[in-house]
């Protein structure tokens, strides 16, 4: 499991806050406020944290640069552990939206960095697969990911000695969301060259050459993706999918079906409220896109389906990181004053933008459900707040809706899933992680980790035992006799800045750089 690699041993405060921490978690309880001072090693008191639960531990802060920042220094701490970096994969992002005011529709444009996605791939891949996991994360950690189960099921097993059937293989590799080679190979791709086949793993910086003798594997090579260095034979390769958005098309025609129902019923609608020109744009964008699903297994904007794909109730929470997770992970929220804002805001600012899409035609009403988690749905799944009470809090409010036929669609599903004994509460249930321990990281906590913590540990004392020095602040007035006074005694002890003032009386330099500039 997890094994810390450090040349030090905690100092400071350090001691205190690690053994306080502890202590909490082993009485039963499972939330902490650290109270940290800059330099005192936060970080190191994590790691020591993460070595002492000995669980696999999610870290979000709100910021990607200082995500990366934290994921480089737990390398450091775990080089013997899997820790990833999970953060958005979008180099450039425009959301689809509409603006009524100027009657414009945007298009949803996206730059997507291939070594990014490599690296959420490779998390969920690892969550799937070994316990002693570590993943720093943004806020994105709240958008949607495909189901834990098909992403897991959907997995291709290589081992030496085996026989496989070279056309079910590739139908295999296509369904994994893998493609044929084009110009050169890249992150997702594979190329049959008669009894060779060339894999581009998505979860990793290698290509895996697969060797067979008729059908039989005999042997896999790891090359080097830009060079094909050989690196080393396997006898057994797991490759994981190449999207996380991986969907179950095995009753494909009934969701289609639904997506056509669904169409169908808001086309009248607009219909019967004079607007012509929304349901005939709704009609043509769902008929495509069905079209497309059924040809391709894929369209761009299937991720507006997934309501129907996911076979969820509307207002029901998607599918994301924290499902990949077990009951009884470690959270770590870096900089909690600043993070947990952030989780609360994205989810609205998401719904406002699809409202206008749903109330012009450009997406159907289901298409709300394709959204981050909402904050009292995070706070269910973690422990944070009573489950009853989050079923209030975030029940789908029809009367707040865009539509009718998103009532239509509701009550249908509702009626679906009652007959299978199930309602939102028994989702929220199955999400919930009973066993989750919450540690909230901040220098100025705000009132709420206060409130929710059940104990508030302090690190001030650096490791080095050093203090910040004393700051005096003065007014800014016209006297600077304070001031003279103070650099008079610097000047005492450290005399080798003398020959900073060559020429200057204390007095005429302190009057030409303050008096003489008062910015």
């Amino acid at each position: 499991m997890f094994d810390l690699k450090s040349s030090y041993q905690p100092a400071g405060d350090q001691i205190k806050a690690i053994e306080q921490i502890k202590a909490l978690f082993e009485s039963g309880k499972n939330k902490a406020t650290l109270l940290w001072a800059t330099g005192t090693g936060k970080t190191f008191t994590m790691a020591n944290m993460i070595q002492h639960l000995q669980k696999p531990t999610l870290i979000i802060s709100h910021n990607k640069t200082l995500a990366a920042q934290l994921a480089t220094e737990f390398k450091y701490f775990f080089p013997n552990n899997a820790v990833h970096y999970f953060v958005s994969y979008f180099d450039y992002y425009q959301p689809e939206s509409y603006l009524p005011a100027q009657g414009l529709y945007i298009e949803k444009e996206a730059t997507v960095n291939q070594e990014i996605e490599m690296y959420r791939l490779a998390t969920m891949a690892s969550l799937l697969s070994r316990n002693d996991v570590i993943v720093v994360a943004s806020a994105s950690s709240l958008y949607g990911l495909g189901q834990k189960r098909l992403f897991k099921e959907n997995c291709l097993q290589f081992e030496v000695g085996k026989q496989y059937n070279f056309k079910e293989l590739k139908k295999q590799l296509l369904h994994m969301q893998y493609k044929p080679i084009l110009a050169k190979i890249e992150h997702g791709m594979f190329e049959f060259k008669w009894d060779i086949l060339d894999i581009f793993a998505s979860t990793e910086k290698f290509v895996y050459r697969l060797h067979f003798n008729e059908e039989v594997l005999e042997l896999i090579e790891l090359k080097d993706s830009l060079t094909f260095e050989h690196k080393e034979n396997k006898n057994k390769v797991t490759l994981w999918p190449a999207t996380q958005f991986l969907q179950d098309v095995s009753d494909l025609e009934t969701i289609l079906e639904q997506m056509n129902a669904e169409k169908e019923l808001r086309v009248k609608e607009f219909e019967n409220q004079g607007m012509l020109v929304e349901a005939e744009r709704i009609k043509k964008r769902v008929e495509y896109d069905i079209r497309m699903i059924k040809e391709t297994w894929f369209v761009n904007g299937i991720e507006n389906y997934s309501l129907y794909f996911d076979n969820r109730l509307p207002g029901e929470p998607p599918n994301t990181i924290f499902d990949y997770f077990p009951d009884d992970f470690l959270l770590i929220v870096d900089e909690s004053h600043m993070t947990l804002p952030q989780l609360r805001a994205m989810p609205w600012g998401d719904r406002s933008r699809k409202a206008n899409l749903i109330k012009y035609g450009f997406r159907l009403p289901s298409a709300v459900d394709h959204r981050p988690l909402r904050f009292e749905e995070l706070e269910g799944i973690l422990g944070w707040k009573d489950l009853k009470d989050i079923v209030l809090d975030q029940a789908f409010d029809i009367n707040s809706n865009v539509s009718n036929t998103h009532v239509e669609i509701f009550n249908r599903y509702k009626k679906m899933k009652e007959a299978r004994g199930e309602n939102q509460l028994s989702v929220l249930v199955k999400k919930h992680k009973k066993d989750t321990k919450s540690i909230f990281l901040s220098a100025t906590p705000s009132e709420y980790e206060l409130k929710l913590s059940d104990k508030i540990v302090e690190q001030i004392i650096r490791p080095t035992g050093l203090l910040d020095p004393i700051t005096y602040v003065y007014p800014k007035s016209g006297n600077y006799d304070s001031l003279i006074l103070s650099i008079d005694t610097l000047m005492k002890k450290k005399p080798h800045l003398k020959e900073f003032m060559d020429g200057y009386s204390l007095k005429n330099w302190v009057e030409e750089v303050f008096v003489g500039n008062d910015e």
